[in-house]
């Protein structure tokens, strides 16, 4: 499986690495927080027989940097719009996962005539979206982050990233209204964000499908591969037309 790794230079001097695979309409593909691309590696042989793969590392994530003191979905959504055009693409289907699934939904929003079809896998407007003992986790980790910072640089650069945990992503229900892209939401029934709020999402977003995957967790994509990957791309060939 062949790929091309690239950087893009965004105007703040941050560099955005990323990946690409395959050939046909674009796919992005975005982790989650604390994350990088390599998430999805076991997405990639599947999707690239159909797709031409985007796996993008976020900035301050994997081998992307950030030169920001904070960061927030919307720059971050800016990044990705600055490799579309670097990369000379229209239009994309977006698949993210956890806080890839917040920005994708920025992402929409931001820039709706750059989105054709939304994958929405366990991502939350609000940090209530998230169940209270994974939430509380994410203080405990803030905590010691916080801690290690007075000595690490690494942990120091990390706190931007961890702060989205405990923000809203900037979408109201009617901003949720407004995305128009054809949307699947899909989570795993044991997933880290409460079930209500994954339905919230899916009831607010015009259209969208609901999926709810028995014996799933957080990290569906990387447990059931061959169910998360056969249950993306049904949505999106069924969609996209393509054989």
């Amino acid at each position: 499986m062949r790929n091309e790794k690239k950087t893009a230079h965004m105007s703040d001097g941050s560099e955005i690495y990323y990946e690409k695979y395959g050939q046909g309409p674009a796919l992005f593909l975005l982790h989650g927080n604390g994350g990088s691309g390599k998430y999805f590696s076991k997405q990639l042989n599947s999707f690239s027989k159909h797709f031409n793969v985007f796996v993008v590392d976020s900035r301050g994530h994997g081998r992307s940097t950030n030169t920001q003191k904070e960061t927030s979905f919307q720059v971050m959504a800016d990044d990705l719009a600055t490799i579309m055009d670097q990369e000379e693409v229209q239009q994309a289907d977006l698949l993210g996962f956890s806080d890839g699934a917040n920005l994708a939904m920025v992402f929409a929003r931001r820039y709706p005539e750059k989105v054709d079809h939304l994958i929405l896998n366990a991502g939350n407007t609000v940090p209530n979206g998230v169940r209270v003992l994974p939430h509380l986790l994410s203080y405990i980790q803030y905590a010691i982050v916080w801690i290690g910072a007075f000595i690490d640089t690494g942990m120091r650069n990390f706190l931007p990233i961890l702060r989205l945990l405990f923000h809203d992503i900037g979408l109201t229900t009617e901003d949720l209204n407004q995305i128009k892209a054809p949307t699947l939401v899909i989570v795993g029934k044991h997933d880290s964000i409460k079930t209500q709020h994954s339905m919230y999402i899916a009831r607010s977003i015009p259209g969208a499908s609901f999926a709810i995957v028995s014996g799933q967790g957080h990290m569906f994509a990387r447990r059931n591969p061959k169910r998360f990957n056969q249950e993306v791309l049904q949505f999106l060939l069924d969609n996209e037309g393509v054989i």
